[in-house]
């Protein structure tokens, strides 16, 4: 069994009630960008500093993204482990929230040695664009390659269990698609190609003036466009991958 691009893409829309679960997710990703999209805001916050209201809305903006994270994970799981089709409900936020946290700790921990290298790498890269920037932007793009292969082959590791030990433990991760290797490129591929049509529309969608109030609800779309590649792909294991975990949604 392969990977469709184009099935991850309509796959949204043939599940009940996706206009209302896709407006929650994208509703939830437009209050952050309250701050970008309306000035006053920016004012409010900022003209004089108001630290109370700079401390809600980092609060809210970080529980929002944790939430959104954590329904992405879940999403994955409910179709992989516990043959769940459909989108779950947004009614457990919550525990999207508990998933959410654990996914951004695992992934934060996991991502140190490459931030550490990105750090190391732009330390001693040229300010200005000239020749001698190629070699730089060229181990930078292999770099990023790499690390966006290895975080989706323990992101679906976390899909399965949602232990933060799931995004350090590679020896387990590489297990899932040893016997899938192709299936997996594939993914890692279609995962790029979705990211860069996903930076094209929204930045078409932010010159757009009032169409840029439609950027957060398109991200989330990509966000489910996402789920179903990567459910894509664990469905297609040879091996069986399903590790039964307690869950509350």
């Amino acid at each position: 069994m392969g990977i469709s691009l184009k099935q991850a893409f309509v796959f949204v829309p043939k599940n009940e009630e996706w206009i209302q679960k896709t407006f929650v997710g994208g509703l939830l990703l437009f209050f952050p960008a309250f701050f970008y999209i309306f000035p006053g805001i920016k004012r409010l916050i900022f003209d004089p500093i108001n630290y109370y209201l700079l401390a809600l809305f980092i609060m809210f903006s970080a529980v929002v993204f944790l939430a959104v994270s954590g329904y992405f994970f879940k999403a994955i799981h409910n179709r992989v482990v516990h043959d769940k089709e459909g989108l779950p409900s947004w009614k457990y936020f919550s525990y999207y929230v508990f998933v959410g946290l654990k996914s951004y700790v695992g992934g934060f921990v996991f991502s140190i040695p490459f931030i550490a290298f990105a750090f190391c790498l732009f330390t001693f890269a040229p300010l200005t664009v000239s020749k001698e920037l190629i070699p730089f932007v060229l181990v930078a793009s292999i770099v990023h390659v790499i690390y966006s292969a290895l975080y989706i082959m323990l992101a679906l590791n976390f899909c399965v269990d949602f232990k933060i030990s799931s995004f350090l433990n590679v020896k387990k991760a590489y297990s899932m698609i040893s016997d899938n290797i192709i299936n997996f490129v594939v993914l890692v591929a279609y995962c790029i190609v979705v990211s860069i049509v996903s930076l094209v529309i929204n930045a078409i969608l932010v010159n757009g003036q009032i169409l840029s109030l439609l950027v957060p609800f398109f991200t989330f779309y990509i966000y489910l466009v996402y789920t179903d590649l990567f459910a894509q792909f664990m469905l297609s294991e040879p091996k069986d991958v399903r590790d039964e975990n307690e869950c509350v949604a």
